[in-house]
């Protein structure tokens, strides 16, 4: 069983997965634009335009992003998968994004009392820009839903990251820094 996060290390994980929660919907509403037989990348127009899995990608991440606060939310192989395998952003890759979110799991099953991850939610989300390597830019309205719940909510930010579509799917990619 893995050892309680001390509240002051959870609160610097939680704000770097809420940094990171940002980026990845931007992320992931750009990865939307996609198609493609496998055998050769689709033209960008094919991509840009396939409405189908760009709406399956951010109603995926959107879902992904609104069960971050539970422990299946948090162990869930379905959100990893919205990450592509090259995902880099702020230095943060897919290996370490999920052994981030598997420590916020632990830390919820040891001490379901403390607070939860917090809740970033995702609107107006859309993909485009595509180029001819099928790198898209994601662009959305991020919102802190457990901080401000009203009707302006004052805490919400417009955002772009870029998504790539590979293997018949749109996925994160990051803004491919290392820092």
């Amino acid at each position: 069983m893995a050892a309680a996060t001390s509240p002051k290390v959870k609160k610097m994980n939680k704000q770097a997965i809420f940094r990171f929660a940002c980026v990845s919907v931007a992320v992931a509403a750009l990865s939307a634009c996609g198609g493609g037989d496998g055998l050769s990348l689709p033209s960008t127009t094919d991509v840009a335009t396939n409405v189908d899995k760009q709406n399956s990608f951010v109603a995926d991440y959107t879902q992904g992003l609104k069960v971050l606060n539970t422990y299946a939310g948090l162990t869930s192989a379905v959100f990893i998968d919205l990450f592509d395998a090259s995902f880099l952003d702020a230095g943060n890759t897919k290996p370490l994004v999920s052994a981030s979110l598997a420590q916020e799991a632990a830390a919820m099953a040891a001490s379901p009392d403390l607070p939860s991850f917090p809740m970033a939610g995702l609107s107006t989300a859309s993909i485009s820009a595509c180029d001819s390597s099928n790198v898209c830019t994601l662009t959305g309205t991020l919102s802190n839903n457990d901080v401000d719940a009203s009707t302006d909510n004052t805490t919400s930010v417009i955002f772009t990251s870029r998504v790539k579509y590979s293997d018949g799917k749109f996925r994160l990619l990051g803004d491919g820094l290392a820092s």
